[in-house]
């Protein structure tokens, strides 16, 4: 008798130890080390960002706009000046003054403008803080989308580690039947069968290293090439977070302050437009270096200035209607954040729990499926009360369980991070100070 016959099954069964040992593995990393490493990525990713950038280019010229808002409290001077005139034409020639070029300077300082400025400035100071706000919520976004293609980088690994055991395990289920075939020509369908359990087996750790590299490339898209460390342990000690306190920070989250405050600025912006129908007091200093046509200069004038735009054509208060319009659609927009908010924090809190405790339960059923995968082979190889197919179908049954179980455990870790994120706390969270 063929001497593999009987290498084979030892091969075999020290693989299946081996596989168990490794899947009833129970390192862990904890919480704190979780927080390190996802927020020094974060910060990697902050450090390259093009969006953080823009929205603190977008910051900086909220402020700007708000000293030029604050400028026209400050005296505006002007500086004027004529060239030499050329008269042509009918008509006298005016002799008043002589035709050489001259320089004017006119200062004007507003005394009452009905609260325009102070509005104008008001809406400004508005615009920041929703800039601000911006800002804060492209930290939000981005330390979600690190934290996220970090923990399905970390899935996809373990699950290539699977799916190269389980073709491994259908690579020597198929050399093992290619020794038996030698002897007995009359089984070889149970080779044709292994094979194709062996394809399938490959079809899966192509797909699961296609996802692999698609997540590395975002993860390095987010983080500029720069490689960031991954939790060294299968499982995590991650607890989702307290609904009913998640559910508070809502009201706080930047894209709500955001909205509101825009709403705050539209709002300013339409008493701002309100006052500018009303008259408007200045008070202006001018003074010419021009001379008369006797050589006399003339001499520094001042007075009080009062101007009112009686009638635009209603242009005036079709922009302040306007103003108040887009600070009602910025309320609105708000509430409907807020709705939308507390939906994806409620699904994300019971996502995470349904997927880690299903998760637990795949860990007990792989528990029991790696059992039946032993005794079904053993009751095909040496007892022959079971079939090949049942002894595939059992290697089957344990590779997808296991599958399952890390995909139920790694979305779970993702749907709590995903909560802290939909409550605008994760920036938060991630600091390990916190």
């Amino acid at each position: 008798m063929n001497p593999l016959l009987f290498i084979f099954p030892l091969l075999a069964g020290l693989a299946l130890s081996l596989s168990a040992k490794a899947s009833t593995s129970t390192d862990s990393v904890s919480e704190s080390e979780l927080r390190t490493l996802f927020s020094r990525a974060t910060h990697t990713a902050i450090q390259r960002s093009p969006q953080v950038r823009g929205a603190q280019f977008s910051a900086e010229a909220a402020r700007e706009d708000v000293n030029n808002a604050k400028g026209a409290r400050l005296p505006q001077v002007d500086v004027t000046t004529d060239s030499r005139s050329w008269q042509f034409g009918d008509g006298d020639r005016n002799a008043s003054r002589d035709n050489v070029p001259a320089f004017g300077v006119t200062v004007s300082t507003t005394l009452y403008d009905f609260g325009q400025t102070r509005h104008t400035i008001d809406s400004r100071e508005h615009s920041v803080n929703a800039a601000d706000h911006q800002l804060a919520a492209q930290y939000e976004d981005l330390a979600w989308q690190v934290s996220s293609e970090m923990i399905e980088l970390t899935k996809q690994r373990l699950i290539i580690e699977m799916s190269q055991q389980y073709v491994a395990r259908m690579q020597e289920l198929v050399t093992m039947l290619s020794g038996i075939v030698e002897q007995d020509p009359g089984r070889r369908s149970e080779l044709t069968q292994a094979r194709g359990r062996f394809l399938q087996a490959q079809s899966a750790l192509d797909n699961a290293t296609a996802r692999l590299r698609d997540s590395e490339i975002k993860l390095q898209r987010l983080t500029g090439g720069v490689k960031v460390a991954l939790p060294p342990a299968r499982r995590w000690q991650l607890k989702p977070g307290e609904l009913t306190r998640l559910l508070q920070q809502l009201h706080a989250h930047p894209t709500l302050a955001q909205a509101r405050s825009r709403a705050q600025a539209a709002l300013a912006e339409a008493e701002a437009l309100k006052s500018s129908n009303l008259p408007k007091v200045n008070w202006v200093i001018s003074k010419s270096t021009a001379k008369d046509y006797y050589g006399r200069r003339e001499a520094w004038q001042t007075g009080v200035n009062v101007s009112w735009g009686v009638f635009r054509g209603g242009s005036s208060q079709a922009a302040e209607r306007a103003a108040v319009q887009r600070a009602w659609a910025q309320s609105e927009e708000a509430e409907n954040q807020l709705d939308d908010l507390q939906q994806r924090v409620k699904t994300a809190d019971q996502d995470a729990h349904s997927m880690l405790q299903r998760a637990g339960l795949y860990h007990s059923l792989t528990f029991e499926s790696d059992r039946i995968r032993k005794d079904f082979f053993d009751q095909w190889y040496h007892l022959g009360k079971r079939t090949l197919l049942d002894v595939l179908s059992a290697e089957s049954d344990y590779y997808n369980n296991r599958v399952a179980e890390v995909t139920n455990r790694y979305d779970g870790y993702s749907a709590i991070l995903r909560g802290y994120a939909g409550a605008g706390e994760l920036t938060h969270w991630l600091n390990p100070s916190s």
